[in-house]
């Protein structure tokens, strides 16, 4: 029942009882007590009565309805009020002032009860985001040390390997300058790697929330099959064993080639940087019928149930500043909105000491 047929129920409820109510009163005083009280009424006596006591009933049922059907909403609005001061508990005096010993709302709130419903859930939903904004901000200033670390530590190689180069005390061999120069290299590699995570998570988190992604219809499998190749060449995976398995011989989708080789080298590496030598992980596509599924599973350590719930957070690290880490905390909250942007989902599952399974879904291309 909404609330204005209940409204209009109490009140018309409220007006036939109090004329109900005056008019049998009415013919008590007149007819039965002033009579027997040896008082002799004539006509303009009885108007006077009649006159006086419409208006006193109708002073006390002005009152009577205001207590009934205005108290509540006076409770509303303070409540209200309570939540625009970022106040999101209950008022204190919720339960014993709107709910009777049964744990039922009193009469006169029951007519408000899909509001209070509202207002009790919305007060859950504040206080809800509320912590999780307390919770991304904590997280967000260890991140942002985090960073500042993971900065300074390649800086600090740069500027010492710069430092001895510089340095006309020593005369130093071509093969040493050349190490020299290699380190300065690949640590300025990891801090452009750093940069271009920053500015891409800047991109994915704009107002407008959209990529400028340069989709081609290409052949996943065969896309895939060559990432996979390039990262079983690299000297990071050098000791770990990579398996490709695919289920249709080609399989064609509309993606974009250098975000699509950044999804799938982010989740193959995950596996690799976080898991001991001679893991084996396997890469395996499959046809889902409207979806293209690719899924990366590994026989590693696995991650705990906080970390796996966790992962896809923007900011979360899994490591604390004094860890060495080789990413920005942003990879897989890169990845999952890479994803997104193609149209697809991706899922993961871990256990620890039985691996890792990441599953991607992409909308296979529309036959006409």
């Amino acid at each position: 029942m909404r609330i204005k047929t209940r409204f209009t129920i109490h009140l018309t409820l409220g007006l036939t009882l109090w004329l109900l109510g005056t008019g049998i009163f009415i013919v008590i005083l007149t007819e039965g007590l002033l009579p027997s009280l040896g008082y002799q009424i004539s006509i303009d006596d009885e108007g006077l009565i009649v006159g006086v006591t419409f208006g006193a009933s109708a002073l006390l049922c002005i009152a009577l309805f205001g207590w009934y059907f205005g108290g509540p909403l006076g409770f509303i609005m303070a409540w209200i009020h309570q939540l625009s001061q970022n106040n999101y508990k209950q008022p204190d005096d919720h339960m014993s002032k709107i709910v009777n010993r049964k744990g039922k709302l009193r009469m006169r709130y029951r007519l408000y009860k899909e509001v209070l419903q509202h207002l009790q859930s919305l007060s859950g939903i504040l206080q809800a985001n509320e912590i999780e904004r307390a919770q991304i901000e904590e997280a967000k200033q260890e991140w942002i040390a985090g960073i500042s670390h993971d900065l300074k530590t390649p800086l600090t190689y740069i500027r010492g390997y710069s430092a001895l180069l510089l340095n006309e005390q020593y005369e130093w061999s071509r093969e040493e300058a050349s190490s020299f120069i290699r380190e300065i290299d690949d640590k300025g590699m990891h801090m452009e790697a750093l940069i271009q995570d920053l500015s891409l998570v800047t991109q994915l988190n704009r107002v407008d929330g959209t990529l400028p992604l340069q989709k081609t219809n290409q052949d996943i499998v065969e896309f895939t099959k060559r990432v996979v190749a390039d990262i079983s060449n690299s000297p990071q995976a050098s000791r770990y064993q990579l398996h490709f398995q695919t289920d249709p011989p080609e399989m064609h989708v509309d993606f974009d080639s250098k975000f699509m080789q950044r999804i799938l080298q982010n989740m193959m590496m995950n596996s690799i940087i976080h898991n001991p030598e001679h893991t084996d992980i396997y890469v395996q596509i499959t046809d889902a019928g409207e979806h293209a599924v690719i899924r990366i599973r590994d026989n590693g350590v696995g991650m705990p149930s906080h970390m796996v719930e966790h992962l896809f957070q923007q900011y979360y690290r899994g490591t604390t500043t004094d860890t060495s880490s080789d990413g920005t905390g942003l990879g897989m909250a890169i990845v999952q909105k890479l994803v997104q942007a193609h149209g697809g989902t991706i899922t993961v599952e871990s256990e620890l000491s039985l691996g890792t399974t990441f599953t991607v879904l992409l909308p296979k291309q529309k036959r006409i």
